[in-house]
């Protein structure tokens, strides 16, 4: 088994955002087995395992902005390489009839964008990422 270029990105209900090395994007279905998760993308198996360096090493983990609840993408307010300050309204989702603002949590650069516009993403399932 390979490393995939980039780590699959968790989209929720079994479903995975991969970067490819040439910087394409491809959706991949993984299976959760106990503590690892199959992922599988061209005919590669990747398998993911939690770190075990603990919680604090995952400093980028803080970054990545996650839906509170099952929702849908309603706007996207900011593009990749955007700066923004803490409180910048990032991006709109609506759930059971209520719009739910996804702030910065800090300065930053917009580092990655991982949904788009109407779609439906689960809880945890992280949005933006800021460097």
């Amino acid at each position: 088994m390979s490393k995939p270029p980039e780590p699959p990105v968790p989209l929720g209900n079994g479903t995975f955002r991969v970067t490819r090395g040439d910087g394409t994007q491809v959706l991949a279905y993984g299976v959760a087995d106990g503590q690892k998760t199959w992922v599988f993308v061209d005919g590669t198996s990747y398998v993911l395992e939690p770190s075990r360096r603990g919680r604090s090493a995952g400093a980028h983990d803080a970054a990545a902005l996650t839906a509170p609840m099952p929702a849908t993408v309603a706007q996207i307010h900011v593009t990749v390489g955007d700066t923004v300050k803490a409180g910048d309204l990032l991006m709109t989702l609506e759930a059971m009839k209520m719009e739910l603002p996804i702030r910065a949590t800090s300065d930053g650069t917009v580092n990655a964008i991982n949904c788009r516009a109407g779609e439906l993403v689960q809880p945890g399932a992280p949005l933006v990422t800021l460097a």
